[in-house]
């Protein structure tokens, strides 16, 4: 295949991804979908080793998470009015995905007789929700659903993450209680390095003259990100803080610090930012879930156990997310319940797992099926809302006043 053959083939991969997207606004049927279908009809016409699309995958994914992160952060605005929707949101984020890492966890390790702290690594991607896909698929959701879902989504990227490293370290380091004060310390200097890094940026931007420089910026941010990661801390921290200072920069930038950069200037790097990034995610996004589709052995599908299992935990998923929406979102309706779609973050985790940690009994067909099975259950519930618009709320317990129902 020649240089022109794989520039017709990459312009016409993003303009097929422009028309799902459009179509996934008409039908609520997820473009993740739609792209994955069409790596995988790719894939059975060239045949490439999977294995050979492992790196290339990570790289789109890793780039890709920091796109989407970023324009999620952006799309988030930080005011009195909204803290009670934002710490439902990350109650939810936070309690439901530990729930599903340990239940999960449990189920693999009886299933597969799997160590318990090697079924929690393996159960963590799996409880993570994708807000690659979560983003790009609620924007005909009315404002405050759509808020709790990017801000559930983002949180759930960044803490499961986190979680995922700690859980490697946990299970390689014999002193547990050594690991926890290593993790804590970690977490709060990635917490400060992100603050001062942010300051820093944004102020930069008001000296940098030359017209190109948002993409220098985004390459700051990139190598920042990959050196934090190199150094065991949590990098997604700092895209969501830069993305959350720019956003709501009338919140940072007052009194004294107000003088040192004006509103306009402020302003001007977020709109560019925010086009920036949208326009690079769409891209990454596009390449990742079709190169993804690629990467499929369609036989693994044949899998009755993995089946199974998929099923189950697809079960749990859902069945633990119903129960913490009856407490920290039941006033936003029933979309919310189908909306967690397992997809990047998923795949991008499970092929992170060391080596010396890989369970050999675990089919690797799970991963893809619990990624189809959500993404479907989201499909669902989106074209239901669409069609019966008059069915918004959970169901309320017969105690509950109706002040009490309102987010924020």
């Amino acid at each position: 295949m020649t240089a022109y053959h794989l520039i017709i083939a990459g312009s016409l991969a993003l303009i097929v991804s422009y028309l799902f997207s459009e179509i996934s606004k008409r039908t609520n049927i997820p473009s993740v979908l739609l792209l994955i279908g069409a790596g995988v009809v790719i894939g059975q016409f060239y045949h490439i080793d999977s294995e050979s699309l492992a790196q290339p995958l990570e790289v789109l994914g890793i780039v890709g998470l920091i796109m989407i992160v970023l324009e999620g952060a952006l799309d988030l605005e930080l005011t009195k009015e909204k803290l009670p929707l934002i710490k439902k949101a990350s109650g939810m984020a936070f309690f439901g995905l530990v729930a599903s890492v340990l239940v999960i966890g449990l189920l693999l390790s009886l299933v597969f007789d799997m160590q318990f702290g090697i079924a929690v690594l393996y159960a963590t991607p799996l409880s993570v929700i994708s807000s690659a896909i979560v983003i790009p698929s609620v924007e005909s959701l009315e404002h405050n659903k759509k808020e709790f879902l990017i801000y559930e989504s983002c949180i759930s990227d960044i803490i499961g993450i986190m979680m995922f490293y700690f859980v490697i370290d946990l299970v390689k380091n014999d002193d547990k209680l050594a690991e926890l004060g290593d993790f804590g310390l970690r977490l709060g200097i990635t917490i400060v390095i992100s603050v001062i890094t942010s300051f820093g940026l944004i102020f930069l931007f008001k000296f940098i003259k030359t017209k190109v420089k948002i993409f220098l910026f985004l390459a700051i941010l990139m190598g920042l990100y990959a050196l934090e990661k190199s150094l065991h801390l949590s990098p997604l921290i700092l895209i969501l803080i830069f993305g959350l200072m720019l956003k709501n920069n009338q919140l940072v930038f007052r009194g004294a610090l107000a003088n040192r950069i004006s509103r306009m200037e402020l302003k001007l790097m977020e709109h560019n930012f925010h086009i920036i990034t949208r326009e690079t995610a769409f891209v990454l996004r596009t390449f990742f879930f079709i190169v993804f589709g690629m990467s499929m052995v369609l036989s693994s599908l044949a899998d009755v156990k993995a089946l199974g299992i998929s099923l189950a935990i697809t079960a749990v998923l859902f069945g633990l997310r119903w129960l913490f929406l009856k407490y920290y979102g039941r006033s936003l309706g029933k979309p919310l319940l189908s909306i967690a779609p397992r997809g990047l973050i998923t795949v991008l985790l499970f092929y992170s797992i060391p080596s010396s940690l890989v369970t050999p009994a675990f089919p690797e067909s799970v991963v893809l099926y619990v990624v189809l099975f959500s993404s479907l259950i989201m499909a669902y519930g989106l074209i239901s809302n669409k069609k019966k618009p008059a069915e918004t709320s959970l169901p309320i317990s017969p105690d509950e006043s109706p002040s009490n129902e309102q987010v924020g």
